[in-house]
Order: structure tokens, then sequence, then C-alpha cells
């Protein structure tokens, strides 16, 4: 990982599976004036490339499935409301996913734009066919929602300690650099379980989490641990937490579908 000025980074993830025989790799570079993303997929047995894939709107996919498994795992599940803080290109994905999981009767829209969460709002209600309403206030946002999402380009935290609902969950799925943070790590304080996708990933470039827990993270599990069983969700938590830092094994599952279904991909 690299970054320059102005607002701009450069990536590499990577991701081997024993099982399928595949290794893939997720290169992409963000500016301030447009991003691309190239995902490769590799035999393992043989070195053989396998595929070559344009990966925004792959790589847009694989972050809202693994939020919207952390949130199935993670929120309480009668949880039947969201919030989306941030209408940018991942948003709409994330609150597909989610309802995937849960079954919203209402998705709450705030971003500091009023002309953007309208028409996102709009958006959700003709693609998604979900009842949807724009928010004032980010405290309005957020009031009693029993699952938040926040997924922002945002550079220096915005989202404050204590306007949280009890019992809320909360996937900060944006701020996946290491100079940039979108919500106060004291929030961390409240929260009873926080889960990562990747731990190394978490520790190397995530501000939030990394002002918050300094050189001790035993009390943060990651998404494997909840899933294997290892850890659990706490019966009535005040808060969970789940930071998306985006891992390469993430990348190649979905670069395994798209070849799958890709005509004439090899699968093997």
């Amino acid at each position: 990982m690299t970054t320059w000025d102005p607002s701009s980074a450069a990536h590499a993830l990577g991701g081997f599976d024993h099982e399928t025989g595949r290794v893939a790799f997720k290169t992409w570079v963000n500016t301030p004036v447009g991003a691309e993303s190239l995902l490769s997929l590799f035999d393992s047995t043989n070195g053989r490339i396998l595929a070559m894939m344009q990966s925004v709107t792959l790589g847009v996919i694989r972050t809202a499935a693994v939020s919207g498994v952390a949130t199935d795992a993670l929120s309480a599940p009668d949880a039947d409301e969201m919030t989306i803080i941030g209408t940018g290109r991942q948003a709409l994905q994330q609150v597909a996913a989610v309802a995937c999981v849960r079954s919203l009767r209402r998705v709450r829209v705030w971003s500091p734009t009023p002309a953007s969460r309208k028409a996102f709002t709009k958006q959700i209600g003709t693609d998604l066919e979900i009842s949807a309403e724009t928010a004032n206030t980010l405290e309005e946002a957020v009031a009693d929602s029993p699952i938040v999402t926040i997924v922002t380009r945002a550079r220096e935290p915005f989202f404050p300690r204590g306007i949280l609902a009890n019992g809320a969950h909360f996937n900060a799925i944006g701020a996946i650099l290491p100079h940039a943070a979108e919500f106060d790590s004291a929030i961390l304080d409240d929260s009873d379980l926080t889960v990562v996708d990747n731990l190394t990933n978490a520790r190397n470039a995530s501000k939030e989490l990394i002002d918050h827990f300094g050189d001790d993270w035993s009390s943060v599990a990651t998404l494997g641990d909840i899933l294997t069983g290892a850890t659990s969700r706490p019966t009535s938590p005040r808060l969970t937490v789940f930071k998306g830092m985006g891992m390469g094994l993430a990348d190649l599952a979905v670069a395994n579908v798209a070849a799958a279904n890709h005509t004439g991909a090899p699968t093997a």
C-alpha cells in the first residue's frame, strides 16, 4: 500500500485457497478524479493465468457481501431497519447485502449533501424496492436504528460517540488507509464485541482501531472467529462493531464466482 497527494492511494491484496487450487491478486489505484482495479486469477498447481478481470464492480460486491455476513452474525436477529451513512458507489450494495440477511422495513439515509441523499433514497426504493427516507441530521438518521453502516471517503472522524442506539450493530466500511478515519475511536469503548475481517490489515491500516487498541488487540475478534464459533455474539450487547478492511480471500471468492459464470472461462 502507498499513498500520495492529493488523496490518492495504490493497494494490492492477495489470497490463496488450498481447496480450489486458486490464487488471486487485486491491485487498484484510487485518485480524486477516478479509480480502477484489476483482479487476476491463477491456478496454484501450474501457475497458469485463468482470468483477468476489471474489478471495480466485483470489489463493490465482495465488500458488501462481507458486510452482509458480519451483519447476519452480529446484529439483533429481529432487526428490521438500517441506516446508511454515505451515498457513494459502495452504498447501494451495502444496503442490498443487509437486506439479504434481515427483513428491512425501512432504510434511513444521511450524507452531507441533501441532493445526494434525496437521490439515493429514491434509488433504494426503485432498485431494491425497500422503503427509504432521508434524515436531516446524522443524529436523526441513527436514532434507535438497530443497524448502522458508514461507508464514506472521510479523512477525519465525523461520527461521534454517544449517538448509536443501545444494542445497535455498527458496520464501518470506509477509511481503509492509515491516514483516514470516519468515526471517533472512543465509540469502541462502548463495544462489547469488535470484529475485523482481517486482523493484520486492521493493525496496519485502521487508524480508528490503532488509536484505540494500541498494542493490545487481544479483545478484537475476526469474522472467521465468529463464523467458526471460536467467538460468539454476546446475548444482549450494548454495541457490536464490524470494521471491514478488505482481504485477499474475499477477492479470491468473488473471482472464482465470476470466472465460473463467464462463458468459456477455465474451471480448473
